[in-house]
């Protein structure tokens, strides 16, 4: 759907509204008090009432808009524009296109967007070949004040921000392989931000990202040594020349160095306690950058599935 079809079949709220009530009940409405899935609709109330208990359960309830006064048609319009494109938007820039007139709601809207991304791809863990490295991200964050009569005023400091990363790996068939380029093909991405690289950090973090029968090849840092214990196969790998990188790794340090042009190009200054959601909005992106069209139902589906706060115990 192009954008003249988009807004012109979403020109106005009733529409938008009626669209967010199909897509949730053709999940299926389960009621929070007894369990029951036969409901009533209340169309002045914008509620489901169960048939059994009469509970009421409303339209933005357990979505990504649970809690939020912003009208549905700006909820459907962020959400397409989100995945109109692959290097997305600042909140300045969605703010001018949905024509609000104020930044910090539609800040807040789309970082729970990108929030209810990373629950989605939390439900996922990665298989097969594996490329893990660590990458380190450009974030910012005040300077605390000391209490004292002269002190400076508070200031934005850089910090670099650590992540986890890994990337899944696909073998090329040797008839299909061309001179010059990775012998593996990219499949899904997962970037997890930590506090520091030591070795119950990235324990913790790939027993999240990463399948007991994963192989996974390191460099030699000693961090990665916990991955054994995880993992089918751990394999490090000792660079002794920076050139021999890019052939080693390809794939996972391609994904950092976009990951760092799109987060620097578009936002220019992150805060490092959001780093985690930006990350979030490119590994999403990325595992699904063949979509195509498809990319907006499958983004309702994932902001409609639970609310940005809570973690998803299903894939989809």
């Amino acid at each position: 759907m192009n954008l003249q079809e988009f807004f012109s079949t979403y020109s106005n709220e009733q529409v938008c509204r009626d669209y967010f009530k199909q897509q949730r009940e053709g999940k299926g409405i389960t009621c929070k008090q007894c369990g029951h899935t036969s409901h009533l609709w209340i169309d002045k109330q914008n509620k489901w009432q169960c048939r059994k208990c009469k509970y009421r359960t409303g339209l933005k309830y357990g979505t990504v808009m649970e809690n939020s006064n912003l009208n549905y048609r700006l909820w459907l319009w962020a959400l397409y524009l989100m995945s109109l494109t692959k290097k997305g938007f600042s909140a300045l820039e969605m703010q001018r296109l949905l024509g609000h007139h104020r930044y910090e709601p539609i800040w807040y809207l789309m970082q729970k967007i990108r929030m209810s991304m990373g629950n989605r791809d939390a439900g996922y863990k990665l298989t097969e070949y594996i490329e893990m490295d660590e990458g380190f991200f450009e974030g910012h964050r005040k300077k605390d004040n000391l209490q004292e009569p002269n002190a400076k005023p508070v200031k934005e400091l850089d910090r670099q921000v650590k992540a986890i990363v890994a990337v899944s790996t696909i073998p090329v068939p040797p008839d299909k392989q061309k001179q010059h380029r990775p012998k593996t093909k990219a499949g899904y991405l997962k970037m997890s931000v930590v506090d520091s690289l030591s070795s119950n950090e990235v324990h913790y973090e790939a027993q999240k990202m990463l399948d007991t029968s994963a192989k996974v090849r390191t460099d030699r840092r000693t961090c990665y040594r916990a991955l054994q214990h995880i993992v089918a196969e751990h394999k490090e790998i000792v660079v002794k020349n920076k050139k021999e990188v890019s052939s080693i790794f390809p794939w996972v340090h391609t994904a950092i160095s976009n990951a760092k042009r799109k987060i620097l190009g578009l936002h220019h200054q992150v805060k490092d306690c959001y780093m985690q959601n930006y990350l979030n909005e490119f590994c999403y992106k990325f595992n699904r950058r063949f979509f195509g069209e498809k990319l907006f139902d499958r983004l309702v589906v994932a902001t409609i599935s639970a609310p940005w706060h809570t973690k998803l115990s299903n894939s989809g």
